[in-house]
């Protein structure tokens, strides 16, 4: 009788988590927005604490799930204020903006240089010369509009260290990345956010108080425009 009670658990289960993904719109599970993401915890945290306690029935399940439910569309109800959406769901917001990388909201989001570069391999870009806007949407994945010709290019230094790795595949030394450093007007690595190189079109640096050198072009942090998408 026990394991004829845990399939009937685990029957009726997928069925309610179903039925839950039904109601809730969720016709695929493929982007997750943080909402999604704690529904996903909660919905597997009591199906699976039902399951194996032989004090709790199937009605349980369905009680939990239907609570859990009818919680879930009241908060899809609350986020067409626009107030509430932004403080649930989050903002879609630049990380980069006519080619300038916004250091503060790659701190923000605890999101190293190392991170970002898979994403834009991801998409084909294997350069921030080759970028200009590239926003971060609230389900954690990037948008890079326009996408064209791409070149090869070295991360040299990353969240303040030198990437060994890459001086292997660029054949340079660390003698050379610290005269690049030096150049630039900094004093060591520790100073800096990223900096990538691309042969023949220049070096790419973002310093950790957030300013920005793109070839022969400077920005200062505070004239880097805002980052929330209107």
């Amino acid at each position: 009788m026990e394991y004829i009670a845990i399939a009937a658990k685990l029957v009726v289960g997928m069925v309610g988590i179903l039925v839950f993904l039904r109601v809730a719109g969720k016709a695929q599970m493929a982007q997750l927005t943080p909402l999604d993401t704690v529904s996903a915890f909660v919905i597997g945290a009591l199906v699976g604490g039902v399951l194996y306690n032989p004090d709790m029935s199937v009605w349980h399940i369905l009680f939990a799930l239907a609570v859990w439910t009818a919680f879930n569309l009241f908060i899809r109800f609350c986020m067409r204020s626009s107030l509430l959406r932004r403080l649930i769901k989050g903002d879609s917001v630049y990380l980069v903006k006519n080619g300038v990388l916004n250091f503060k909201v790659f701190k923000r989001n605890s999101l190293e240089m190392e991170q970002f570069r898979l994403m834009l391999r991801q998409k084909g870009i294997f350069s921030m010369f080759d970028v200009e806007d590239v926003r971060f949407e609230t389900n954690g994945a990037v948008t890079v509009p326009g996408i064209g010709d791409t070149t090869t290019s070295y991360l040299l230094v990353n969240n303040g260290a030198i990437v060994q790795s890459s001086l292997v595949h660029c054949d340079r030394t660390e003698e050379w990345v610290l005269q690049v450093i030096h150049a630039y007007g900094y004093k060591r690595p520790s100073e800096l956010f990223c900096l990538e190189w691309t042969p023949g079109r220049g070096f790419y640096l973002v310093a950790k108080s957030g300013d920005v050198k793109r070839g022969d072009e400077e920005f200062d942090v505070e004239k880097i425009g805002s980052e929330v998408l209107s």
